[in-house]
């Protein structure tokens, strides 16, 4: 009996060691000084390497972050400047998890395109805040947006071409100017689209399974699987605000580490830094 019982416990182990090496992190950003924790390196916190698809943006080092954590500050305003700026080396991406921490000296959004794959295809999750208190995701091959246009400028807000919009939740009073932290998250599984969006103060851990954030505040179910491609952060006329920890992993839908991974050894170290 003790044989089975040792038997079982080896094979649920196994198992569960198979599921924690399904996903990876395949980009993290922390925008520290000579960062070990970054992946897959510290050149990913260098903003001459945030390169934007619309010159208006421009991406530099932010020295104020709530809480104190490295982040970039987008310094330029204006729908002219809006767009998205890949991120450098994540070209492969498919299923999996998005997540950054962003705060507002203005009242647009930002969010995230994802399975980008040329200029009209792939999706957009756009994290409105008080000029447009909104979720939206969008799909490129409607419109949702070309570079230089904020969302009514390409009727994705209220406007038809989303595919969802919903009230972000986060209520009246929000401020601008940079105290407040915010968590985006949006998790991508097959034809699932699940976006969490909540103020930082109120998520239990940076790196939480999506079960332990609650219901998502917006859902879509029908995204096309178009392939791997690329992840980037999008804004619209996003003036001076601040990113910092920007996570992906894929493939999967956790932000369980592969125990060989760079992050593995130091996972309770990031935990304990937020």
């Amino acid at each position: 009996m003790k044989r089975t019982h040792l038997l079982t416990l080896i094979a649920l182990f196994s198992v569960m060691l198979i599921g924690h090496a399904s996903a990876q992190v395949i980009f993290f950003a922390d925008f520290e000084t000579n960062s070990s924790e970054a992946v897959p390196d510290a050149s990913v916190n260098d903003p001459a390497n945030w390169v934007s698809e619309n010159e208006g943006t421009v991406w530099a080092e932010a020295t104020e972050f709530p809480g104190g954590e490295g982040a970039l500050h987008q310094t330029q305003e204006g729908c002219g400047i809006s767009g998205n700026t890949p991120l450098p080396g994540v070209d492969n991406f498919s299923d999996g998890i998005i997540q950054a921490v962003f705060s507002w000296q203005d009242d647009d959004g930002v969010g995230f395109q994802f399975r980008r794959v040329g200029e009209d295809r792939g999706y957009l999750v756009a994290f409105g805040y008080i000029e447009t208190p909104q979720i939206i995701i969008g799909s490129l091959a409607d419109g949702c947006c070309p570079s230089g246009q904020c969302l009514d400028q390409c009727s994705c807000e209220n406007g038809g071409n989303e595919l969802v919009g919903v009230d972000h939740g986060l209520g009246d009073g929000l401020t601008q100017d940079n105290t407040v932290a915010y968590f985006g998250r949006v998790q991508v599984t097959g034809s699932l689209i699940e976006v969490w969006y909540m103020p930082y103060a109120d998520v239990p851990d940076l790196f939480a399974d999506s079960a332990e954030l609650g219901d998502p505040v917006a859902t879509y179910d029908g995204a096309d699987d178009l392939g791997p491609g690329t992840v980037g952060i999008w804004h619209e006329s996003w003036g001076n605000g601040r990113v910092g920890s920007v996570l992906v992993t894929g493939p999967g839908g956790t932000v369980a580490v592969d125990p060989q991974a760079k992050l593995s050894t130091t996972w309770g170290e990031l935990k304990s830094n937020y």
